[in-house]
């Protein structure tokens, strides 16, 4: 007869992924480690879930891993523009991909950071890639001609790597709802005062007068 599987079982199993992934990194995370954060035999483990991946998969679902792509999508523009781009800035975008930074904190750690040999490993590199790219796009924007030098890219490379990093940092760090929410606002005063100090140098400030 086969054994009967609880939801309770395999919840409290994901969260233990989960937990471990975000730790460690999935790489370095064992299906005997995870067994023990939920608190049974890997035995019984491996009855619920017969892989790694297939585990990982359920800790960090695609539905979520897609709903952070579009709202990095929506919320990039708007964080370009605050950094003296012209056009209006939406803060709404920024507040809502917050919101699910909170709600889905160790996800985002994983996917940003800790997801090497996972089906999600090039997801980090992805984030900086469309960071650059929509910063690049809305400075031509502003100003149509301005050139952009292979330093210029580097340097917003690196300034977008830290990014992918500090999120990491502050979601995993951060001991409550409150103390991220500061520490992302201390962040993201920092970097617009940054990315608007990178336009004005490339000649792609707002135009005066």
């Amino acid at each position: 007869m086969p054994q009967v599987q609880k939801p309770e079982v395999r919840e409290r199993i994901v969260a233990a992924a989960l937990a471990a992934f975000s730790r460690n990194g999935f790489s370095a995370t064992t299906m005997s480690e995870i067994a023990r954060g939920a608190e049974m035999a890997v035995a019984n483990l491996y009855r619920y879930y017969a892989s790694k991946e297939e585990l990982f998969a359920a800790a960090v679902p695609q539905g979520t891993v897609t709903r952070f792509e579009r709202l990095l999508e929506r919320s990039v523009h708007a964080h370009a523009r605050l950094a003296g781009l012209e056009g209006p800035s939406d803060e709404s975008a920024a507040r809502e991909l917050l919101e699910f930074w909170i709600q889905e904190r160790l996800v985002v750690v994983v996917l940003l950071d800790r997801a090497q040999g996972s089906a999600h490993e090039a997801f980090g590199e992805r984030f900086v890639e469309r960071l650059v790219a929509v910063s690049l796009s809305e400075i031509r924007r502003a100003r149509p001609g301005v050139v952009i030098t292979r330093e210029a890219r580097l340097v917003l490379q690196q300034i977008f790597e830290n990014t992918r990093r500090m999120i990491a940092t502050l979601l995993e760090s951060c001991p409550d709802e409150a103390a991220i929410r500061r520490a992302v606002a201390a962040f993201r005063s920092y970097q617009v005062a940054g990315l608007g100090g990178f336009a004005r140098a490339l000649g792609a400030g707002r135009p005066r007068g």
